[in-house]
Protein backbone atom coordinates (compact mmCIF):
# COMPACT_ATOMS: atom_id res chain seq x y z
CA UNK A 1 0.00 0.00 0.00
CA UNK A 2 1.52 3.27 -0.54
CA UNK A 3 0.14 6.18 1.66
CA UNK A 4 0.47 8.94 -0.44
CA UNK A 5 -0.98 8.02 -3.24
CA UNK A 6 -4.05 4.90 -2.33
CA UNK A 7 -6.88 6.31 -1.14
CA UNK A 8 -7.04 4.72 2.20
CA UNK A 9 -7.65 7.85 5.04
CA UNK A 10 -11.49 7.58 6.40
CA UNK A 11 -12.68 10.98 6.09
CA UNK A 12 -15.89 13.20 6.03
CA UNK A 13 -17.37 15.45 2.89
CA UNK A 14 -19.07 18.41 3.44
CA UNK A 15 -22.35 16.43 2.14
CA UNK A 16 -22.23 14.15 4.86
CA UNK A 17 -21.02 11.14 3.49
CA UNK A 18 -18.25 9.00 4.32
CA UNK A 19 -15.13 7.90 2.09
CA UNK A 20 -11.54 7.17 1.69
CA UNK A 21 -9.05 9.89 0.74
CA UNK A 22 -5.17 9.31 -0.53
CA UNK A 23 -3.10 12.08 1.30
CA UNK A 24 -2.23 13.27 -2.27
CA UNK A 25 -6.04 14.35 -2.69
CA UNK A 26 -5.84 16.56 0.40
CA UNK A 27 -6.74 19.90 -1.89
CA UNK A 28 -10.24 18.60 -2.16
CA UNK A 29 -11.94 21.55 -0.81
CA UNK A 30 -15.18 19.19 0.14
CA UNK A 31 -13.01 17.04 2.74
CA UNK A 32 -13.67 18.32 5.71
CA UNK A 33 -12.40 15.65 8.32
CA UNK A 34 -11.29 13.09 9.35
CA UNK A 35 -13.84 10.19 10.46
CA UNK A 36 -11.57 7.33 12.03
CA UNK A 37 -13.11 4.47 13.53
CA UNK A 38 -11.13 5.28 17.06
CA UNK A 39 -10.26 8.37 18.95
CA UNK A 40 -6.65 7.68 19.34
CA UNK A 41 -6.49 6.69 15.19
CA UNK A 42 -8.15 10.15 14.24
CA UNK A 43 -5.59 12.14 16.54
CA UNK A 44 -3.14 9.63 15.03
CA UNK A 45 -4.25 10.75 11.50
CA UNK A 46 -4.52 14.31 11.95
CA UNK A 47 -0.82 13.99 13.21
CA UNK A 48 0.37 11.68 10.20
CA UNK A 49 -1.09 14.75 7.63
CA UNK A 50 0.67 17.74 9.45
CA UNK A 51 4.21 15.59 9.67
CA UNK A 52 3.93 15.05 5.77
CA UNK A 53 2.81 18.95 5.16
CA UNK A 54 5.53 19.70 7.42
CA UNK A 55 8.40 17.97 6.22
CA UNK A 56 7.22 17.80 2.35
CA UNK A 57 5.99 21.29 2.12
CA UNK A 58 6.42 23.68 4.87
CA UNK A 59 6.84 27.31 3.38
CA UNK A 60 10.28 28.77 4.19
CA UNK A 61 8.58 31.91 5.81
CA UNK A 62 5.65 34.11 7.34
CA UNK A 63 4.92 34.93 3.63
CA UNK A 64 5.10 31.57 1.81
CA UNK A 65 2.75 30.41 4.77
CA UNK A 66 0.17 33.29 3.84
CA UNK A 67 0.27 33.14 0.61
CA UNK A 68 -1.26 29.45 0.59
CA UNK A 69 -3.49 30.39 3.42
CA UNK A 70 -4.79 33.39 0.91
CA UNK A 71 -4.67 31.57 -2.03
CA UNK A 72 -5.37 28.33 -1.02
CA UNK A 73 -3.45 24.84 -2.23
CA UNK A 74 -3.44 23.47 -5.42
CA UNK A 75 -3.37 19.85 -6.57
CA UNK A 76 -0.44 19.94 -8.60
CA UNK A 77 1.62 21.88 -5.77
CA UNK A 78 0.69 19.16 -3.61
CA UNK A 79 1.45 16.10 -6.22
CA UNK A 80 5.11 17.75 -6.75
CA UNK A 81 5.73 17.98 -2.97
CA UNK A 82 4.86 14.10 -2.35
CA UNK A 83 6.48 12.79 -5.07
CA UNK A 84 9.76 12.24 -3.61
CA UNK A 85 8.32 10.76 -0.98
CA UNK A 86 6.22 7.80 -2.37
CA UNK A 87 9.32 5.05 -1.51
CA UNK A 88 9.15 6.28 1.73
CA UNK A 89 5.93 6.02 2.46
CA UNK A 90 5.28 2.34 1.62
CA UNK A 91 3.20 0.00 4.00
CA UNK A 92 3.67 -3.93 3.16
CA UNK A 93 5.68 -6.46 2.63
CA UNK A 94 9.33 -4.80 0.66
CA UNK A 95 11.57 -2.85 2.89
CA UNK A 96 11.56 -0.20 4.15
CA UNK A 97 8.30 -0.43 5.14
CA UNK A 98 6.74 2.67 6.95
CA UNK A 99 7.11 2.58 10.14
CA UNK A 100 9.28 -0.89 10.64
CA UNK A 101 12.64 -1.89 11.17
CA UNK A 102 14.65 -2.01 8.87
CA UNK A 103 16.24 -5.74 9.10
CA UNK A 104 14.82 -8.87 9.57
CA UNK A 105 13.79 -9.38 13.89
CA UNK A 106 13.99 -12.31 15.88
CA UNK A 107 11.84 -11.19 18.22
CA UNK A 108 8.31 -12.84 20.03
CA UNK A 109 6.06 -13.10 17.27
CA UNK A 110 2.40 -11.51 19.12
CA UNK A 111 -0.85 -10.62 17.50
CA UNK A 112 -1.08 -7.48 15.54
CA UNK A 113 -3.98 -6.29 18.77
CA UNK A 114 -0.85 -5.50 20.57
CA UNK A 115 -0.35 -2.33 18.45
CA UNK A 116 -3.91 -1.22 20.44
CA UNK A 117 -2.53 0.04 24.16
CA UNK A 118 -5.84 -1.21 25.91
CA UNK A 119 -5.03 -5.12 24.92
CA UNK A 120 -3.61 -7.18 27.50
CA UNK A 121 -0.43 -8.18 27.08
CA UNK A 122 1.55 -11.89 27.60
CA UNK A 123 1.69 -11.22 31.45
CA UNK A 124 -2.08 -10.50 31.62
CA UNK A 125 -3.10 -13.33 29.55
CA UNK A 126 -0.78 -15.70 31.45
CA UNK A 127 -2.38 -14.58 34.91
CA UNK A 128 -6.01 -14.41 33.21
CA UNK A 129 -6.15 -10.55 34.56
CA UNK A 130 -7.79 -9.51 30.90
CA UNK A 131 -11.17 -8.50 32.80
CA UNK A 132 -11.85 -5.28 30.77
CA UNK A 133 -10.89 -5.86 27.71
CA UNK A 134 -10.79 -9.08 27.09
CA UNK A 135 -8.62 -11.13 24.58
CA UNK A 136 -9.74 -12.09 20.91
CA UNK A 137 -11.58 -9.31 20.20
CA UNK A 138 -9.87 -8.27 17.43
CA UNK A 139 -7.72 -10.60 15.76
CA UNK A 140 -7.24 -8.87 12.57
CA UNK A 141 -6.81 -5.39 11.05
CA UNK A 142 -6.84 -4.47 7.40
CA UNK A 143 -3.95 -2.84 6.25
CA UNK A 144 -5.55 0.69 6.53
CA UNK A 145 -6.56 0.29 10.26
CA UNK A 146 -2.98 -1.60 10.83
CA UNK A 147 -0.83 1.27 9.46
CA UNK A 148 -2.40 3.97 11.53
CA UNK A 149 -2.63 1.53 14.45
CA UNK A 150 1.08 1.47 14.25
CA UNK A 151 1.37 4.93 13.54
CA UNK A 152 -0.27 5.74 16.97
CA UNK A 153 1.58 3.26 19.02
CA UNK A 154 4.78 4.72 17.65
CA UNK A 155 3.38 8.30 18.38
CA UNK A 156 2.10 7.22 22.22
CA UNK A 157 4.11 4.38 23.25
CA UNK A 158 4.36 3.87 27.23
CA UNK A 159 6.53 1.49 28.68
CA UNK A 160 5.50 -1.61 27.86
CA UNK A 161 8.38 -3.69 29.46
CA UNK A 162 12.18 -4.07 29.88
CA UNK A 163 13.61 -2.10 27.08
CA UNK A 164 10.67 -1.72 25.36
CA UNK A 165 10.86 2.68 24.63
CA UNK A 166 8.66 5.17 25.27
CA UNK A 167 7.52 7.43 22.39
CA UNK A 168 9.63 10.44 21.83
CA UNK A 169 7.65 12.53 23.82
CA UNK A 170 7.25 9.92 26.31
CA UNK A 171 4.70 7.56 27.06
CA UNK A 172 0.85 8.91 26.43
CA UNK A 173 1.70 12.25 25.80
CA UNK A 174 -0.70 15.35 25.67
CA UNK A 175 -0.78 16.42 21.95
CA UNK A 176 -2.29 20.45 21.30
CA UNK A 177 -3.51 21.25 18.02
CA UNK A 178 -4.92 24.71 16.63
CA UNK A 179 -8.82 24.22 16.00
CA UNK A 180 -10.43 26.01 12.94
CA UNK A 181 -13.82 26.41 13.98
CA UNK A 182 -14.53 28.93 11.25
CA UNK A 183 -12.80 30.58 7.95
CA UNK A 184 -14.32 34.04 6.69
CA UNK A 185 -18.64 33.20 6.74
CA UNK A 186 -17.64 29.41 6.04
CA UNK A 187 -18.67 27.40 9.05
CA UNK A 188 -17.12 23.92 7.75
CA UNK A 189 -13.67 25.13 6.35
CA UNK A 190 -11.86 22.03 3.84
CA UNK A 191 -9.38 20.08 6.15
CA UNK A 192 -6.56 21.26 4.23
CA UNK A 193 -7.17 24.51 5.72
CA UNK A 194 -7.43 23.13 9.46
CA UNK A 195 -3.96 21.68 8.98
CA UNK A 196 -2.43 24.52 7.66
CA UNK A 197 -3.27 26.23 10.86
CA UNK A 198 -0.60 23.72 12.49
CA UNK A 199 2.11 23.80 9.69
CA UNK A 200 4.93 26.46 10.54
CA UNK A 201 7.24 28.02 8.61
CA UNK A 202 11.03 26.81 8.21
CA UNK A 203 12.00 29.86 9.44
CA UNK A 204 10.08 28.88 12.82
CA UNK A 205 10.74 25.44 13.25
CA UNK A 206 14.74 25.55 11.66
CA UNK A 207 13.16 22.64 9.93
CA UNK A 208 13.67 22.55 6.11
CA UNK A 209 12.06 20.63 3.69
CA UNK A 210 13.52 16.44 3.97
CA UNK A 211 15.10 14.53 1.45
CA UNK A 212 13.23 11.40 0.35
CA UNK A 213 16.42 9.01 1.05
CA UNK A 214 17.11 10.94 4.51
CA UNK A 215 17.00 8.13 7.44
CA UNK A 216 18.02 11.31 9.74
CA UNK A 217 14.36 11.99 9.20
CA UNK A 218 12.65 8.52 8.40
CA UNK A 219 14.30 6.35 10.76
CA UNK A 220 12.89 3.27 8.78
CA UNK A 221 15.14 3.75 6.23
CA UNK A 222 18.41 2.63 7.69
CA UNK A 223 18.98 -0.13 10.60
CA UNK A 224 17.26 1.02 14.08
CA UNK A 225 19.80 2.32 16.59
CA UNK A 226 19.27 -0.24 19.08
CA UNK A 227 19.61 1.06 22.63
CA UNK A 228 21.03 -1.80 24.28
CA UNK A 229 23.16 -0.10 26.37
CA UNK A 230 22.79 2.65 28.65
CA UNK A 231 24.50 4.91 26.64
CA UNK A 232 22.46 4.46 23.71
CA UNK A 233 20.32 7.32 23.02
CA UNK A 234 19.10 9.63 20.25
CA UNK A 235 19.07 13.49 20.93
CA UNK A 236 18.31 15.88 18.42
CA UNK A 237 21.99 16.51 17.33
CA UNK A 238 21.92 12.87 16.29
CA UNK A 239 18.89 12.79 13.79
CA UNK A 240 16.96 15.82 12.03
CA UNK A 241 14.70 17.79 13.94
CA UNK A 242 12.14 16.45 11.36
CA UNK A 243 12.59 12.98 13.24
CA UNK A 244 10.06 14.39 15.77
CA UNK A 245 7.36 13.76 13.62
CA UNK A 246 8.69 10.52 12.83
CA UNK A 247 9.47 9.23 16.21
CA UNK A 248 9.82 5.45 15.49
CA UNK A 249 10.81 3.96 19.10
CA UNK A 250 9.40 -0.07 18.82
CA UNK A 251 11.13 -2.41 16.86
CA UNK A 252 8.11 -4.21 14.51
CA UNK A 253 7.84 -6.49 11.99
CA UNK A 254 4.36 -7.21 10.75
CA UNK A 255 3.96 -10.52 9.29
CA UNK A 256 2.35 -9.79 5.37
CA UNK A 257 2.98 -13.12 3.93
CA UNK A 258 0.27 -14.51 5.96
CA UNK A 259 -3.07 -12.90 5.80
CA UNK A 260 -6.37 -14.13 5.36
CA UNK A 261 -9.39 -12.59 3.86
CA UNK A 262 -12.41 -11.56 5.97
CA UNK A 263 -13.73 -8.14 7.37
CA UNK A 264 -11.49 -5.88 9.26
CA UNK A 265 -12.21 -6.44 13.45
CA UNK A 266 -11.70 -2.49 13.86
CA UNK A 267 -13.40 -0.76 10.94
CA UNK A 268 -15.35 -3.66 9.49
CA UNK A 269 -14.66 -3.52 5.85
CA UNK A 270 -14.19 -6.46 4.09
CA UNK A 271 -10.50 -7.27 2.87
CA UNK A 272 -8.24 -9.80 0.89
CA UNK A 273 -5.72 -9.49 3.27
CA UNK A 274 -6.29 -9.22 6.87
CA UNK A 275 -3.32 -8.97 8.91
CA UNK A 276 -3.00 -11.08 11.87
CA UNK A 277 0.60 -11.08 13.61
CA UNK A 278 3.61 -9.40 13.99
CA UNK A 279 7.28 -9.42 15.28
CA UNK A 280 8.34 -7.18 18.04
CA UNK A 281 12.02 -7.25 19.77
CA UNK A 282 12.84 -4.84 22.44
CA UNK A 283 15.87 -2.30 22.99
CA UNK A 284 14.29 0.12 20.03
CA UNK A 285 15.48 4.08 19.42
CA UNK A 286 15.61 5.90 23.19
CA UNK A 287 14.79 9.24 22.56
CA UNK A 288 16.24 11.71 24.87
CA UNK A 289 15.84 15.61 24.84
CA UNK A 290 13.65 15.68 22.33
CA UNK A 291 11.01 19.06 21.87
CA UNK A 292 7.95 17.96 20.02
CA UNK A 293 5.95 20.50 18.28
CA UNK A 294 2.66 19.72 19.24
CA UNK A 295 3.34 19.37 22.78
CA UNK A 296 3.53 21.26 25.35
CA UNK A 297 6.61 21.04 28.08
CA UNK A 298 6.98 21.72 31.64
CA UNK A 299 10.17 22.21 33.47
CA UNK A 300 10.27 21.61 37.27
CA UNK A 301 11.58 24.45 39.55
CA UNK A 302 13.80 22.73 41.48
CA UNK A 303 17.72 22.33 40.88
CA UNK A 304 18.07 20.58 37.85
CA UNK A 305 14.81 20.05 36.75
CA UNK A 306 14.72 18.37 33.14
CA UNK A 307 11.98 19.32 30.83
CA UNK A 308 9.06 16.56 30.07
CA UNK A 309 6.19 16.56 27.80
CA UNK A 310 3.09 17.15 29.84
CA UNK A 311 0.87 13.87 30.04
CA UNK A 312 -2.33 12.59 30.43
CA UNK A 313 -3.70 12.44 34.07
CA UNK A 314 -7.18 10.85 36.00
CA UNK A 315 -9.67 13.48 35.49
CA UNK A 316 -8.07 15.19 32.36
CA UNK A 317 -7.08 18.48 31.64
CA UNK A 318 -9.11 21.13 33.95
CA UNK A 319 -8.99 24.98 33.20
CA UNK A 320 -6.12 25.14 35.89
CA UNK A 321 -4.47 23.68 32.93
CA UNK A 322 -5.40 26.40 30.16
CA UNK A 323 -2.57 28.94 30.94
CA UNK A 324 0.25 26.44 30.41
CA UNK A 325 -1.17 25.50 26.87
CA UNK A 326 -2.00 28.63 25.54
CA UNK A 327 0.56 31.33 26.80
CA UNK A 328 2.70 29.54 28.85
CA UNK A 329 3.40 30.28 33.05
CA UNK A 330 5.68 29.85 36.20
CA UNK A 331 3.86 28.12 39.33
CA UNK A 332 5.80 27.08 42.70
CA UNK A 333 6.40 24.06 40.95
CA UNK A 334 6.74 24.35 37.13
CA UNK A 335 7.36 26.38 34.52
CA UNK A 336 5.03 25.84 31.54
CA UNK A 337 5.41 26.58 27.88
CA UNK A 338 2.96 25.91 25.34
CA UNK A 339 3.53 23.30 22.12
CA UNK A 340 5.41 25.96 19.61
CA UNK A 341 2.61 25.10 17.01
CA UNK A 342 0.42 27.04 19.52
CA UNK A 343 2.89 29.58 20.50
CA UNK A 344 3.58 30.05 16.65
CA UNK A 345 -0.22 30.64 16.26
CA UNK A 346 -0.85 33.09 19.06
CA UNK A 347 1.47 35.28 17.50
CA UNK A 348 0.45 34.69 13.96
CA UNK A 349 -3.96 34.75 14.20
CA UNK A 350 -5.56 34.66 10.58
CA UNK A 351 -7.71 38.08 11.31
CA UNK A 352 -10.49 36.25 9.30
CA UNK A 353 -10.76 32.32 11.21
CA UNK A 354 -12.40 31.78 14.91
CA UNK A 355 -9.65 29.34 16.44
CA UNK A 356 -9.83 26.96 19.49
CA UNK A 357 -7.43 24.20 20.87
CA UNK A 358 -7.76 20.61 20.59
CA UNK A 359 -5.98 18.71 23.35
CA UNK A 360 -5.97 14.78 24.09
CA UNK A 361 -4.34 11.94 24.60
CA UNK A 362 -4.10 8.34 26.86
CA UNK A 363 -3.73 8.64 30.49
CA UNK A 364 -1.42 5.59 31.07
CA UNK A 365 -0.29 4.02 34.37
CA UNK A 366 2.99 2.36 33.04
CA UNK A 367 1.81 0.51 30.54
CA UNK A 368 -2.16 -0.05 31.12
CA UNK A 369 -4.55 2.46 29.39
CA UNK A 370 -6.81 3.99 31.96
CA UNK A 371 -8.37 6.35 29.59
CA UNK A 372 -8.29 8.81 26.26
CA UNK A 373 -8.98 12.10 26.92
CA UNK A 374 -9.91 14.68 24.57
CA UNK A 375 -10.76 18.68 25.46
CA UNK A 376 -11.72 21.63 23.27
CA UNK A 377 -10.67 24.73 24.55
CA UNK A 378 -10.29 28.13 24.07
CA UNK A 379 -7.36 30.54 22.31
CA UNK A 380 -7.27 34.16 23.99
CA UNK A 381 -7.16 36.32 20.80
CA UNK A 382 -5.24 39.69 21.90
CA UNK A 383 -2.24 41.65 20.19
CA UNK A 384 1.01 39.95 20.98
CA UNK A 385 2.10 42.81 22.99
CA UNK A 386 -1.02 42.22 25.00
CA UNK A 387 -0.11 38.88 26.23
CA UNK A 388 2.59 39.56 29.30
CA UNK A 389 -0.22 41.79 30.80
CA UNK A 390 -3.11 38.80 29.84
CA UNK A 391 -0.93 36.33 31.30
CA UNK A 392 0.43 37.90 34.87
CA UNK A 393 -3.50 38.55 35.30
CA UNK A 394 -4.51 34.43 34.96
CA UNK A 395 -1.67 33.38 36.51
CA UNK A 396 -2.60 35.44 39.56
CA UNK A 397 -6.27 34.42 39.36
CA UNK A 398 -5.41 30.26 38.74
CA UNK A 399 -3.01 31.00 41.86
CA UNK A 400 -5.36 31.80 44.16
CA UNK A 401 -7.99 29.58 43.22
CA UNK A 402 -5.31 27.09 43.47
CA UNK A 403 -4.68 28.44 47.42
CA UNK A 404 -8.24 28.49 48.20
CA UNK A 405 -8.55 25.34 46.93
CA UNK A 406 -5.96 23.72 49.25
CA UNK A 407 -7.36 25.71 51.77
CA UNK A 408 -10.87 24.16 51.19
CA UNK A 409 -9.57 20.79 51.14
CA UNK A 410 -7.83 21.06 54.55
CA UNK A 411 -10.92 22.74 55.90
CA UNK A 412 -12.96 19.51 54.93
CA UNK A 413 -10.66 16.73 56.54
CA UNK A 414 -10.43 19.07 59.58
CA UNK A 415 -14.64 18.71 59.66
CA UNK A 416 -14.85 15.10 58.96
CA UNK A 417 -11.81 13.55 61.27
CA UNK A 418 -10.70 13.92 64.19
CA UNK A 419 -7.63 13.38 63.15
CA UNK A 420 -7.14 15.09 59.64
CA UNK A 421 -3.25 14.72 59.07
CA UNK A 422 -3.69 11.22 58.95
CA UNK A 423 -6.77 10.82 57.39
CA UNK A 424 -6.90 8.13 54.78
CA UNK A 425 -9.38 7.90 51.49
CA UNK A 426 -9.33 9.42 48.16
CA UNK A 427 -10.14 13.25 48.26
CA UNK A 428 -10.04 13.88 44.61
CA UNK A 429 -13.16 14.35 44.20
CA UNK A 430 -13.24 17.61 45.71
CA UNK A 431 -10.56 19.00 43.28
CA UNK A 432 -12.35 17.79 40.50
CA UNK A 433 -15.49 19.42 42.08
CA UNK A 434 -13.69 22.66 42.17
CA UNK A 435 -12.46 22.94 39.41
CA UNK A 436 -15.14 21.57 36.77
CA UNK A 437 -17.93 23.71 39.07
CA UNK A 438 -15.86 26.77 38.58
CA UNK A 439 -14.94 26.69 35.16
CA UNK A 440 -17.89 28.70 33.95
CA UNK A 441 -16.20 31.50 36.01
CA UNK A 442 -13.12 30.99 34.49
CA UNK A 443 -14.55 31.16 31.28
CA UNK A 444 -16.04 34.20 32.09
CA UNK A 445 -12.82 35.71 33.29
CA UNK A 446 -11.20 34.68 30.07
CA UNK A 447 -14.06 37.05 28.43
CA UNK A 448 -13.14 39.87 30.42
CA UNK A 449 -9.14 39.75 30.06
CA UNK A 450 -9.70 39.72 26.38
CA UNK A 451 -12.32 43.03 26.47
CA UNK A 452 -10.11 44.47 29.31
CA UNK A 453 -8.61 47.69 27.47
CA UNK A 454 -7.73 49.93 30.83
CA UNK A 455 -5.18 47.35 31.99
CA UNK A 456 -5.57 48.06 35.68
CA UNK A 457 -6.57 44.26 36.42
CA UNK A 458 -7.00 44.96 40.68
CA UNK A 459 -10.56 45.42 40.24
CA UNK A 460 -10.93 42.11 37.77
CA UNK A 461 -8.61 40.47 40.50
CA UNK A 462 -10.96 41.26 43.12
CA UNK A 463 -14.19 40.01 41.75
CA UNK A 464 -12.59 37.11 40.80
CA UNK A 465 -11.55 36.11 44.82
CA UNK A 466 -15.01 37.61 45.58
CA UNK A 467 -16.49 34.81 43.30
CA UNK A 468 -13.97 31.67 43.96
CA UNK A 469 -14.20 32.33 48.18
CA UNK A 470 -18.03 32.43 47.83
CA UNK A 471 -18.12 28.86 46.20
CA UNK A 472 -15.66 27.47 48.25
CA UNK A 473 -17.40 28.62 50.86
CA UNK A 474 -21.21 27.19 49.43
CA UNK A 475 -19.24 24.14 49.20
CA UNK A 476 -17.90 23.66 52.28
CA UNK A 477 -21.18 24.18 53.62
CA UNK A 478 -23.08 21.60 51.54
CA UNK A 479 -20.62 18.57 52.12
CA UNK A 480 -18.79 19.50 56.02
CA UNK A 481 -22.11 17.75 57.47
CA UNK A 482 -21.57 14.66 55.22
CA UNK A 483 -18.73 12.52 56.69
CA UNK A 484 -19.64 8.49 55.06
CA UNK A 485 -16.37 7.55 57.49
CA UNK A 486 -17.01 8.86 60.96
CA UNK A 487 -20.02 9.76 63.43
CA UNK A 488 -20.86 13.83 62.31
CA UNK A 489 -19.56 15.99 64.91
CA UNK A 490 -21.01 19.35 64.45
CA UNK A 491 -18.92 21.23 67.11
CA UNK A 492 -15.41 20.05 65.02
CA UNK A 493 -17.08 20.91 61.92
CA UNK A 494 -18.04 24.39 63.36
CA UNK A 495 -14.62 24.81 64.53
CA UNK A 496 -13.47 23.66 61.00
CA UNK A 497 -15.79 26.55 59.30
CA UNK A 498 -14.82 28.96 61.81
CA UNK A 499 -11.07 28.44 60.87
CA UNK A 500 -12.08 27.95 57.06
CA UNK A 501 -14.18 31.15 57.15
CA UNK A 502 -10.85 33.64 57.37
CA UNK A 503 -10.15 34.46 53.81
CA UNK A 504 -7.46 34.16 52.23
CA UNK A 505 -4.98 37.17 50.69
CA UNK A 506 -3.41 37.50 47.78
CA UNK A 507 -0.14 38.96 49.95
CA UNK A 508 -0.82 42.71 49.18
CA UNK A 509 -2.50 44.58 51.93
CA UNK A 510 -4.53 46.88 50.29
CA UNK A 511 -6.12 44.23 47.91
CA UNK A 512 -6.61 41.55 51.07
CA UNK A 513 -8.50 44.74 52.50
CA UNK A 514 -11.03 44.83 49.17
CA UNK A 515 -11.17 41.05 48.89
CA UNK A 516 -12.30 40.46 52.23
CA UNK A 517 -14.96 43.24 52.00
CA UNK A 518 -16.12 41.57 48.78
CA UNK A 519 -16.07 38.55 50.76
CA UNK A 520 -19.07 38.93 52.91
Amino acid sequence: MQLLTTPWLPVIYRNGTQGKMAPVDLANEEIVDIAATRADFQGAAWQFLIGLLQTALAPRDGFGWDDVWEEGLSAQRLKDAFAPFEAVFTFGPQFPSFMQDHQPLDGEAVSLALLLPEFPGSQALKRNTDHFVKRGSVEAMCPHCAALALFSLQLNAPAGGKGYRTGLRGGGPITTLVELHRYQTELQPPLWRKLWLNLMPQQATRMNIARGDDARVFPWLAPTRTSEKASGITTPEQADPLQAYWGMPRRIRIDFAHTRRGECDLCGEASEALLERMTVKNYGINYEGWVHPLTPYRVPQKEGGERFSVKGQPGGLLWRDWLGLNLGCQSDNNLESPAQVIAFHLENQPEDSDTGIWAFGYDFDNMKARCWYEHHLPVLRIPPAQQGAARQTLQSATSFATRTLSKLRSALKEAWFENPKHASGDFSFIDADFWLQTQPDFLALLTQVKNDASGDDRAMLNAWQAVIWRFARNYFDQHAIHNPQEQTDFSRIMRARKKFLTPPTDGKKSKGKKTQEAMK
